[in-house]
């Protein structure tokens, strides 16, 4: 039984070539991990993945690979904000229901902006459906530039061609979503998802990055983004306009 043995061991290490590499090495693997925002680098994302591997990730293509997720105040609210919500509306455009949510974004280029018209192009479009709404009564989405609201939670935003008056909820909510990392801070939550090459988990091609945080966005925000030295040397830290350039994508907003 132990010649026998030593044999199989003899023969297993006379078919394995020198230099033994990992079988399927450099396949591209599709990964998603959570974790925490540890910093920038070289136009790289530094990541401490919830089990304590820290991670290098390649940042997205574009704009449209970053969120960037956070609880707002309306005294954050400015004239000229692109926003956008859900709602219930009449056949003749009056809502039937308080709004409960406002998103806050930035604009575009107007090339990404029709990757996603309902989330950046300025209109009215179809919303999901839901169901028991009275006849009459369908939701939509709208999409549009603030122009103006009162402390009652009377808004009022410009949806293209068309003005849109909402009343807000009691309980409604603001919730930043930026396309960029600029209010990103050390310890954040983070979401990704991409490819990495076998067998290397730690080093990661993203296709979108979501940064979330707690942190209420008030009338001044003055948080200090990650490396904030190095994003001002490199400028590492994409912004609309800096996504548009790496990309070609230089058209006007």
């Amino acid at each position: 039984m132990i010649a026998s043995l030593n044999a199989d061991c003899s023969q297993a290490e006379a078919d394995d070539p020198p230099g033994f590499v990992f079988k399927g090495a450099n396949q591209n693997m599709d990964i998603e991990f959570e974790g925490k925002l540890a910093g920038m680098e070289k136009g790289m994302l530094l990541i401490i993945r919830d089990d304590g591997v820290d991670v290098k990730v390649k940042m997205p293509e574009d704009a449209l690979g970053f969120e960037f997720h956070a609880p707002a105040e309306v005294g954050f609210l400015q004239r000229g904000m692109m926003v956008r919500f859900s709602g219930t509306f009449n056949q003749s455009g009056v809502p039937s229901d308080p709004v409960d949510g406002i998103e806050i974004f930035l604009r575009l280029s107007e090339k990404l902006a029709k990757k996603k018209p309902d989330q950046f192009v300025p209109g009215i479009y179809p919303g999901e459906k839901k169901p028991n709404l009275p006849a009459g009564i369908a939701n939509y989405k709208v999409v549009g530039e603030l122009v103006g609201w009162d402390a009652t939670g009377l808004v009022l935003v410009q949806a293209g061609q068309r003005p849109v008056r909402i009343q807000l909820g009691e309980k409604a909510k603001l919730e930043l979503r930026l396309n960029n990392l600029k209010l990103a801070q050390q310890g954040d939550a983070v979401t990704v998802s991409g490819s990495y090459k076998l067998p290397d988990d730690t080093m990661v091609v993203a296709k979108t990055v979501t940064v979330s945080t707690d942190r209420v966005q008030g009338a001044a925000v003055e948080n200090e983004p990650v490396n904030r030295s190095t994003r001002r040397r490199r400028r590492t830290t994409p912004t609309d306009a800096d996504d548009q350039k790496q990309t070609g994508e230089d058209e006007k907003p």
